[in-house]
């Protein structure tokens, strides 16, 4: 399957995305790695898939070094017209919507 995984830089969106991987499926991670907590957390997650920060633009598909089912891009979920074109080129059999913020309040405002 290929899965769309929104927040995957993410605790859980990064964990989701490694068991994915380990069965094979085909894994797009995307985050827009907001700075509301650490973003070196959030890098150090990616890295550890084989996405280096130095590869990571917005808007940019970067495949894994170390994962070759894996690719991730920089994404807002408010860019609807980005996000409509991934969609488009990439043809996702599933989507898991793990992207939020990580406090309650902010989460209810977005």
């Amino acid at each position: 399957m290929k899965i769309l995984i929104t927040g995957t830089a993410g605790f859980i969106g990064s964990h989701l995305a490694s068991r994915l991987l380990a069965r094979n499926d085909e894994v797009v991670g995307l985050d827009s790695i907001n700075d509301y907590y650490d973003q070196q957390v959030k890098y150090g997650r990616l890295t550890r898939a084989g996405i280096a920060q130095d590869q990571i633009e917005y808007n940019r598909l970067i495949q894994s070094d170390s994962q070759p089912n894996y690719r991730f891009i920089k994404l807002l979920l408010e860019d609807k017209e980005s996000l409509d074109k991934l969609f488009q080129q990439e043809k996702f059999d599933a989507v898991c919507n793990l992207a939020a913020q990580a406090s309650i309040q902010c989460s209810r405002l977005t």
